[in-house]
């Protein structure tokens, strides 16, 4: 039984990351031709200060270069394909800059800028990102989103009128890093200033969306790909769903 259609925000993860090349512009491209509400990226930093969409700390898992990020510059990076190990077909694909992608959706749809690590990590990446965003004109539409405290908290300080999402991951066998030990709303009124609240959806409980309702705040999760899953988290009242595959969820919707 299909579960009661409702205006669930749809989020394409990495673009349409399971449909294209993530992160790139093709995968991107495809989520807007598809319609969903919003857009999902990760952001890293060159050497020489570029911001650029890519989800890992270096470049071996998605890309034909190796090495980290930090360590290149942006026109060494450019020498590698961000594609071919998807498809051959997307072989002349490269890892865009945040600009680029920003250009590209140019106010279409609500793009969340994920940024996995702070100025602790990358010198000053947070003004960065934020210079990026006020130079296309695109707070409106623009929200960076974190797992790290750290970079939230500089985002904010830096720039209130920023929108920002407070990102939650307990700890998991295939993810390298664990930043929250699990969804604890305990201490949730230091993020008095995020829109949202995003967490992995097996930490979803009706329990969990009920409270952050109660706090005024949207909730959504993430990586949601297969109908059953969909079905249930629609039931329990989520806000949106983010996936690889946002052309599943369209038919949930009102």
């Amino acid at each position: 039984m299909m579960a009661p259609k409702k205006n669930i925000i749809i989020t394409g993860h990495r673009g349409a990351g399971g449909l294209a090349p993530e992160n790139t512009l093709a995968a991107i491209k495809l989520a807007l031709d598809l319609g969903v509400d919003r857009i999902e990226i990760d952001v890293q930093q060159t050497s020489d200060n570029v911001i650029i969409v890519l989800h890992d700390r270096t470049l071996r898992r998605t890309t034909t270069g190796a090495g980290f990020v930090k360590n290149k510059t942006y026109a060494e990076i450019l020498k590698f394909s961000a594609g071919y190990k998807y498809n051959r077909y997307y072989i002349k694909e490269k890892v865009p800059t945040l600009d680029e992608v920003l250009k590209l959706i140019d106010g279409r749809v609500q793009l969340l800028i994920e940024t996995k690590y702070s100025f602790m990590y990358y010198p000053n990446i947070e003004r960065h990102i934020i210079n990026v965003i006020k130079n296309n004109n695109a707070k409106e539409w623009c929200k960076v989103i974190s797992f790290n405290d750290r970079a939230l908290f500089r985002i904010h300080k830096l720039d209130k009128e920023i929108r920002t999402g407070k990102l939650f991951v307990g700890k998991h066998a295939n993810l390298p890093l664990s930043f929250d030990k699990g969804v604890n709303l305990k201490p949730l009124s230091r993020y008095g200033f995020v829109d949202e609240i995003i967490v992995k959806h097996v930490y979803a409980t009706k329990s969990i969306i009920d409270r952050v309702h109660g706090m005024g705040k949207e909730l959504h999760v993430w990586t949601v790909n297969d109908p059953d899953t969909i079905e249930r988290l629609i039931e329990r009242g989520v806000d949106g769903i983010i996936s690889d595959y946002p052309n599943l969820l369209f038919k949930y919707r009102k």
